[in-house]
């Protein structure tokens, strides 16, 4: 079991105590704990304060437990010398450094399956929190969508001010006058509120275009990640064909090797089945094999890069992928028209267009009751307070600063503009029988995809099956070729066989290559989920 490494450094300006655990990659800072991406490069920690905190314990020591140790045999102990003080600090700086490499160094080397590379890519993908953060806005609009037919207004207005005080006899009219010398301060409070009753399905439809809003946008994420699945799988096939291409190209490196080595120990046995003309037809091939096994190492590096781009890892990470023989096991195919329904019900971006044309409909409706008129209730209650001036009980006197009154009412609210109205309704309808043509042709479009994809996994499982066999012959002719070598030394024979059987091996890789891609791809057209067991 890996034991915790230990730092000591600063996070924000303070010292703090840091336990890195192998592997699991929890960061414990003071009694706060933290996640960290194992997978992205880690600054160490700094460990500038390491000698203040050791010096500080010394001191802390020396005066806490030095009377009772300071005193020995021949008296008292004499003091630490600056020398040994430095020599601590330099200790204790070389085992920090010691640590924090060992700690950056164990989580810069990740290996990782097909299933663990989609994963993260769903996690880390900027295309997936977008259409996230989208869909977060859309909630939101479905929440104001339902609470615009709850009391859509209702506020409260308060208002503070200097008031005139009332000079005459408050049961003569002609007599009352405003008295600018008595000012005081007076207060007025306003409550104001609106319900909708009938709004001949504004409020309804509006309602309902958010919910179909909101299933677009929630279909739009998990049609985000179909796509990037589709995409880590495509890079980790690539990346697994040009491993198997290397070692393929290092195995012909071995043969050639071992051909030249027999063409040698021939000519230097003076045989004449063998001379200079079949090291210089080797030389030539292997010619050939290294230049392919240059191309091989540019695809890994290249699609390495690829790879660790889509999954942000930081590119000084040593990574790479983990190929089992499980994922090159064939599949069983359904018939084609199985795989059509499925994608016509399955797919997400068919349920975000189908979403979207529900939504247009609403939206229709939400236009059309603009040539309705909207009925509500409106009501009001206002009180003012103004302490210092004498109340009018007069019903002819309207007094703005001491009073209470309130009341509701229905109204009608009808919009006569119906040139305008009409605009937007058909703006509105055009856009519905835009999209429910879009709608069409996508259907139609699906089918197609699906039955060209189908088409491509029947050639692609053909071409492996062909390919296997064109390789075993090869493999068989290489074998007799190597034995006719040894006893007539023929090297046109041989290189003959190795070439037939590099090309075969390319060309069934190549197969297995088409086949995994063409399989993915297959279930990302039907939306047969991102892992379906085949891999």
């Amino acid at each position: 079991m890996d034991r915790p490494l230990l730092f000591v450094g600063s996070i924000g300006e303070r010292m703090r105590l840091i336990y890195l655990r192998k592997r699991a990659f929890p960061i414990t800072v003071g009694r706060h704990v933290r996640r960290v991406d194992q997978y992205v490069e880690k600054t160490p920690a700094r460990g500038g304060g390491i000698v203040i905190r050791i010096l500080v314990h010394i001191l802390a020591v020396s005066l806490i437990a030095g009377p009772v140790f300071a005193q020995g045999p021949g008296g008292p102990v004499q003091p630490v010398q600056a020398v040994q003080a430095d020599q601590d600090e330099q200790a204790v700086r070389s085992v920090q450094a010691d640590q924090d490499e060992q700690a950056v160094r164990s989580v810069q080397t990740v290996r990782m399956t097909l299933e663990q590379c989609v994963d993260r890519a769903l996690r880390v993908s900027p295309d997936i929190e977008q259409a996230v953060l989208t869909v977060e806005g859309l909630e939101a609009r479905l929440s104001e969508a339902r609470f615009a037919g709850i009391t859509p207004r209702l506020q409260w207005t308060n208002i503070f001010g200097p008031a005139p005080g009332i000079e005459g006899d408050t049961e003569q009219i002609e007599t009352i006058r405003s008295d600018l010398s008595d000012l005081g301060v007076f207060s007025r409070t306003q409550i104001e509120l609106v319900q909708p009753l009938y709004t001949f399905g504004k409020l309804s439809n509006a309602k309902k275009a958010a919910g179909y809003g909101l299933e677009a946008g929630e279909a739009a994420v998990e049609s985000r990640k179909f796509d990037v699945a589709f995409q880590v799988k495509k890079l980790f096939y690539g990346l697994v064909l040009a491993g198997e291409l290397r070692d393929i190209i290092l195995d012909s490196v071995d043969k050639v090797q071992e051909a030249r080595d027999r063409v040698n120990e021939m000519i230097e046995e003076d045989s004449e089945d063998v001379g200079q003309n079949d090291l210089l037809k080797i030389d030539v091939f292997e010619f050939e094999v290294q230049q392919s096994r240059a191309r091989a190492e540019k695809s890994i590096e290249m699609g390495r890069a690829a790879l660790k781009a889509l999954l942000e890892i930081d590119r000084s990470v040593d990574f790479d992928i983990i190929h089992t023989t499980v994922e090159t096991e064939m599949a069983d195919l359904e018939e084609l028209d199985v795989y059509i329904e499925q994608a016509k019900n399955r797919r997400y971006d068919i349920r975000q267009l189908r979403a979207g044309v529900l939504a247009r409909r609403a939206l229709l409706k939400v236009a059309r009751s603009d040539f309705y008129p909207q009925i509500a209730l409106a009501g009001s209650l206002q009180w003012g307070i103004a302490p210092h001036r004498p109340e009018l009980d007069n019903p002819f006197l309207r007094d703005e600063f001491n009073f209470l009154r309130g009341g509701a009412v229905i109204t009608l609210r009808q919009n006569f503009n119906f040139g305008l109205t009409r605009a937007k309704y058909l703006a509105r309808k055009v856009e519905l029988e835009a999209l429910v043509s879009k709608e069409s042709q996508a259907m139609s479009a699906v089918a197609l995809q699906v039955e060209q994809t189908y088409r491509d996994v029947i050639e692609a499982r053909t071409n492996v099956v062909n390919s296997d066999r064109a390789l075993r012959s090869a493999r068989a002719w290489l074998t007799s070729a190597q034995l006719g070598f040894d006893v007539t030394g023929d090297s046109s024979e041989l290189l003959d066989a190795f070439t037939a059987h590099a090309k075969m091996q390319h060309a069934h890789r190549q197969s297995m290559y088409q086949y995994r891609v063409s399989l993915a791809e297959l279930d990302h057209v039907t939306g047969n989920g991102i892992y379906n067991g085949r891999r």
